[in-house]
């Protein structure tokens, strides 16, 4: 294979990375929600607001910013910039003595992850074709399975061997373990934005048919939207309802393990870190051969029909997971949900990637982002601590209250993505310069 051939995936492999330390800085604090609720006397609707609101709010706000950076000017650039600051943002964390702080360093932490997905979605859009973009997709995705994964595994090995050992560093000798942990994992994240600074290269763009070279603006975006209205309007509320079933479970999973189940911080780690890393990446890389088979096979909407079927396999098994009371049982169920769960990490970005011209890749991206992380990320976790405070009698409440969200937001993803499947499948067509015959709607 020759050295163009192989690069486009070595730049998958930097995508992958940086996506990795993104999804590793922003879970850490799953792992440490005890002991910050601890020492700065915070309750579990504080806590949500600091791993949803927080983070999400300015994520999503930037990633506009970050989108229109992406169409019309270097994708690089603007991702070099974000790891660099969303790095940062999260050592911060570590110095952080009180809820406000806590909560401006998390916002940092969003406004530099906001550059991601543009940049990332944009830049494999133009390094692959369509049909080996499930896979490249799937690829990168995987740094939420391995960055997720880490997140748990890592954070609750770090806790345990900070509070055994109550590490210092120079300059800062009266650390909390969870202190600690923040910066340790912040700020390697500046060796990856060193390492796509120096050996990335900007791709040129691909540019589909009937489009033309002229950089669009904001109001290309809003039309182009607005006709197509049919297709993205259900299409991305039934992706934010299953951000609903993942981000719930990023945020609640361990401490729901750790208080229903009694099990330390490090072997919920081990365990669901395993079951997410291990499981969530073999998924991830299995739905996106499996949709470029499908591609090559000429079902251009494939990412939306493997989609539909996951969402309907993984939701029984989460509920099932969260209302178990053998800790062997749940941990099962969790594993294989996982797994099932993740092949529509990868199948979101070729989703979009489908659906949107070149020059409106990044704005695309942005929005997308929008929906899924303002229901997932911004929501969820504080409507999940809720019902547990309220309805479901405290904190050992927590797994009644993800079990009711999971089910809920499975059902109306499963309707939602129906309804967008068939307008969806013919926008994807008519951007890729096919026609509407019978056989490709077949």
């Amino acid at each position: 294979m020759k050295l163009r051939e192989v690069y486009p995936y070595y730049v998958v492999f930097c995508l992958m990375l940086a996506s990795a330390f993104s999804f590793l800085d922003r879970l850490a604090l799953s792992m440490l929600i005890d002991p910050v609720k601890e020492d700065l006397s915070l309750t579990d609707t504080q806590v949500s607001l600091l791993a949803g609101a927080a983070f999400t709010v300015f994520y999503v706000g930037f990633a506009f910013v970050f989108g229109r950076w992406v169409d019309t000017h270097g994708r690089r650039n603007a991702l070099v910039l974000g790891i660099s600051l969303w790095s940062l943002a999260t050592a911060a964390c570590g110095l952080a003595g009180n809820f406000q702080r806590l909560f401006i360093a998390r916002s940092l932490i969003g406004v530099g992850e906001a550059s991601l997905n543009p940049a990332g979605y944009s830049i494999i859009a133009d390094y692959f074709k369509p049909a080996r973009r499930g896979l490249a997709t799937a690829i990168f995705a995987c740094g939420a399975t391995i960055g997720g994964g880490l997140a748990i595994m890592l954070g609750g090995q770090l806790i345990a061997w900070a509070e055994a050992n109550r590490p210092t560093l120079p300059l800062l000798p009266d650390l909390a373990p969870w202190q600690f942990v923040f910066i340790a994992i912040g700020l390697p994240g500046l060796l990856v934005a060193l390492l796509i600074a120096l050996s990335v290269k900007e791709p040129p763009r691909r540019l589909v048919v009937g489009e033309k070279s002229e950089i669009p603006g904001i109001r290309d975006a809003l039309r182009f939207m607005g006709e197509n209205a049919r297709s993205f309007v259900p299409l991305f509320a039934g992706y934010s309802c299953i951000a609903v079933i993942g981000y719930s479970f990023m945020v609640w999973g361990p401490v729901h393990f750790m208080r229903l189940h009694g099990l330390a911080a490090s072997d919920v780690g081990l365990l669901l870190g395993l079951g997410y890393g291990v499981g969530g990446t073999i998924g991830l890389l299995a739905g996106g051969a499996f949709a470029d088979h499908l591609v090559r096979r000429g079902r251009i909407d494939a990412p939306i029909l493997v989609s539909l079927a996951t969402v309907v396999v993984e939701t029984p098994l989460f509920i099932g997971a969260y209302l178990a009371s053998d800790v062997l049982v749940a941990s099962t169920l969790f594993c294989i949900g996982m797994a099932v769960a993740s092949v529509i990490g990868g199948l979101q970005i070729s989703m979009v990637q489908s659906l949107a011209p070149n020059r409106l890749r990044g704005i695309m991206a942005a929005v997308y982002g929008a929906c899924v992380n303002l229901a997932g990320f911004g929501i969820a976790p504080t409507i999940t601590a809720l019902l547990a405070e309220n309805v479901f009698g405290g904190e050992l409440g927590i797994g009644k209250a993800l079990a009711l969200m999971t089910f809920l937001a499975g059902v109306l993803a499963a309707v939602l993505i129906l309804i967008g499947l068939k307008p969806g499948r013919r926008l994807a067509l008519s951007l890729n310069g096919e026609s509407n015959s019978a056989t490709a709607f077949a």
